[in-house]
């Protein structure tokens, strides 16, 4: 495959990292500060909270086929500038508001950031580092999700007194993403754009009708809810269990560390793997037992052990898991935005949906909501991601991709 890059690649490469990690500072750091939110002192339910966590994905699930072939008409660039002026207004509203529907409004519009982002990373990715290097450079950029923002978000948030502090560094980092984007951001100059003669819903339904695509936005759907489902059981479980906030974020940020380590080192080495398929199904089949498991043992090395392990194998299914839609069979390289688009969408739907309303109320059934119920549901999630991956024709490997020359 003969495709030119450029040096600029690497200018792409930092901007997406560091914006990745501001937006998930902004919008994990309510994750980290559930305890304080669902204190007397705060006042928020169960159900509020888990509501405020999640809405900026159900925006993203809104958005995210929008994002996706906007861009594709437009630029990527374009779509960021737009995606990210909006979510500083949601969070400059959370910032000045402690009244919960204020926070849910500024929340829904903060996920705009999201729609925008990830519905077009793998066509940022597949453009600017073609081949296999695809891959390792989307797991830097998820490195700056986990390994940065996450790690931040998860470590502080836990320690905040006041959380209408925690809104405003949130917004700092969401105005910060929005400079850097405008000062740094830059359009492929081979970017594809479709003809303005190609209606967009006829070529959205040329790609809603591969199989292949909704088969890997439902791997997505799944991971994200996991990974969301854990950054809010996690952290909050080993609060309610030890009644010791510091070492509950201490957890969370390793968790995160590893997560990030793991997306950069596992497709570097994999990138011979002839058979990814089923190593992605392990992967997923272990980081959920590790999940089922984790409450269920003596809290303190372990606990450790297992979330550094659980980091490492996300770290394999998140940055294959979203290099998948610039390698599924059918899809048109004029197209790669909407397919990005529908798979952010089943995603960030999956993140807004599976944690609070399917995994907790299921919790709550059957396990009165404690947090081993809890981790035991985020663990099933992880494995349903692993079963939808073994759909996938054989030789599709987003690692192995050709080398550009």
């Amino acid at each position: 495959m003969d495709e030119k890059v450029y040096g600029y690649r690497w200018v792409i490469l930092i901007l997406a990292f560091l914006a990745h990690c501001l937006l998930q500072i902004a919008l994990i750091i309510t994750m980290g500060m559930g305890g304080l939110l669902m204190s007397p002192a705060v006042g928020m339910s169960t159900v509020q909270f888990s509501a405020l966590a999640t809405v900026p994905y159900i925006t993203g699930f809104l958005f995210g086929i929008v994002g996706g072939a906007w861009a594709d008409r437009k630029s990527i660039r374009f779509v960021m500038l737009i995606g990210l002026g909006v979510a500083c207004i949601g969070a400059i509203i959370r910032a000045a508001s402690m009244s919960f529907p204020i926070l849910l409004l500024g929340s829904f519009l903060l996920g705009l950031s999201l729609a925008a982002l990830n519905a077009n990373s793998a066509k940022l990715f597949r453009l600017w580092f073609p081949g296999r290097w695809t891959s390792i450079a989307m797991g830097i950029y998820i490195l700056g999700a986990t390994a940065g923002g996450g790690a931040i978000a998860m470590k502080v948030g836990p320690l905040m007194t006041d959380p209408q502090t925690g809104f405003i560094i949130g917004t700092a980092c969401t105005v910060g993403c929005l400079v850097l984007w405008a000062l740094l951001g830059r359009t492929h100059p081979e970017e594809t754009k479709v003809k303005d003669g190609e209606p967009m819903t006829a070529y959205l339904g040329e790609v809603l009708k591969n199989k292949y695509v909704w088969y890997i936005s439902f791997i997505m759907f799944f991971v994200f809810g996991a990974s969301i489902a854990e950054n809010s059981y996690l952290t909050s479980g080993l609060v309610a269990l030890t009644n010791d906030p510091a070492f509950a974020g201490n957890i969370g940020a390793v968790n995160m560390v590893a997560v990030g380590i793991g997306g950069v080192a596992m497709p570097a080495l994999l990138a011979k793997a002839k058979n990814l398929k089923d190593i992605f199904f392990v992967a997923a089949l272990l980081m959920g037992i590790s999940n089922i498991v984790i409450f269920q043992l003596p809290i303190g090395v372990i606990t450790y052990i297992i979330v550094i392990l659980q980091g490492v194998f996300m770290g394999l299914l998140l940055p294959i898991g979203k290099t998948l839609p610039a390698v599924i069979p059918g899809v048109k390289p004029e197209h790669l935005g909407a397919v990005g688009g529908i798979q952010s969408s089943m995603q960030n739907l999956g993140a807004g949906l599976l944690p609070a309303y399917i995994v907790a109320p299921l919790a709550g059934a059957f396990g009165a909501g404690s947090p081993v119920a809890l981790m035991i549901g985020t663990g099933c999630l992880v494995i349903f991601s692993g079963l939808f991956m073994l759909l996938l024709p054989k030789g599709t490997n987003a690692v192995s991709a050709p080398d550009a020359e």
